[in-house]
């Protein structure tokens, strides 16, 4: 049960999760961020009743000496819901809750925090709120809403629909292949000489946070599997993938190996977002196809510019056969 805040002895208020409990008691609590929020502050008292009246003056007051605050909340469903080791599961009273579980199916709650206070570049040109640049490069938007009605996440959505075919082709050498993708789109040859080509309309995005300071990683990538559809008036099961994780360097203080290695592919299991899709993030995407998809959009577009550099000349592949029939000797100087 939450108590009030005792302002005068208690200068801000932290409290652990279940979850955060048990990480906490393996050594696996590490936290890395923070973020504040001010969904407790009622700035305009109108709020609470339609037809009071305020005066400017009198805010600042109210809200830092006039109002009482409550300690940390870390739970918002019943007792009886956390026992449940998955979604729409009954709690067996021979199992532990296992933390892992958690991991992979969220809970309800987990986009209970979802206002936080933008981190905006107070000090930079503009004022204005952080806000997002998305546009597709390749693929369609289909649709958008600015929340996740289905869920009640205050989350935009973003639907995307990216189309793969199979056609039937002539076999091609491709000599000029940018990368090993384009030489096993092809199977092998049947039996009338034929091949089947993968045709692959791969989402692109540009994406970039704007009003904000511009850091190295600005955003962090989280994938989810919806486990089955929804019914009407009931929220979607989800389940987290995770990425291939890097396989230590050092391992009991002996260094195992020079560079930085992945887990290999044979082990890459249903849990990995690598066993449904690849994600290739900034450097790692081909600057052909991304400057492609920008000059496309720049020229329909007089409103939004793409801010990357696009300048690289495309140089001609040469082939030279160093088994030809005829060569030219050396100069020999002396």
């Amino acid at each position: 049960m939450a108590k009030f805040v005792n302002k005068k002895e208690q200068v801000f208020d932290l409290k652990l999760t279940s979850y955060g409990h048990y990480l906490l008691s393996v050594g696996k609590f590490k936290p890395t961020h923070y973020a504040f929020y001010d969904d407790n502050v009622l700035y305009d008292r109108r709020y609470a009743y339609s037809s009071a009246s305020e005066k400017q003056n009198d805010v600042h007051a109210r809200i830092k000496n006039e109002t009482q605050y409550i300690e940390s909340l870390v739970l918002f469903r019943d007792v009886e819901e956390t026992l449940k080791t998955s979604v729409g599961e009954e709690p067996n009273p021979n199992d532990k809750l296992t933390p892992s579980s958690r991991s992979k199916v969220p809970a309800s709650d987990i986009f209970k925090f979802d206002s936080q206070i933008g981190d905006a570049f107070l000090d930079g040109e503009t004022n204005y709120t952080p806000a997002w640049k998305i546009v597709a490069l390749q693929n369609q938007i289909s649709s958008s809403t600015q929340s996740d009605t289905v869920n009640d996440t205050k989350i935009p959505q973003l639907n995307i629909d990216a189309n793969y075919s199979i056609q039937v082709s002539e076999p091609i050498f491709n000599l000029r292949a940018r990368e090993l993708r384009e030489l096993n789109s092809y199977s092998n040859q049947f039996i009338d000489q034929k091949v089947l080509k993968l045709v692959s309309d791969d989402p692109l995005f540009y994406i970039e946070e704007l009003n904000t300071e511009n850091l190295t990683q600005n955003f962090d990538i989280e994938v989810f599997l919806i486990l089955s559809s929804s019914a009407a008036g009931s929220r979607e099961q989800l389940e987290r993938k995770f990425f291939r994780k890097e396989i230590p360097q050092i391992q009991n203080g002996f260094l195992m190996s020079e560079v930085a290695q992945v887990l290999p592919v044979d082990e890459i299991t249903t849990d990995s977002v690598e066993y449904y899709f690849d994600t290739l993030l900034d450097s790692e995407v081909e600057q052909r196809l991304a400057c492609k998809g920008a000059e496309i959009f720049n020229k329909e577009s007089y409103y939004i510019d793409l801010d990357f550099d696009c300048d690289q000349q495309a140089q001609e592949e040469a082939f030279y056969d160093i088994y030809g029939s005829r060569t030219e000797p050396e100069i020999c100087q002396t």
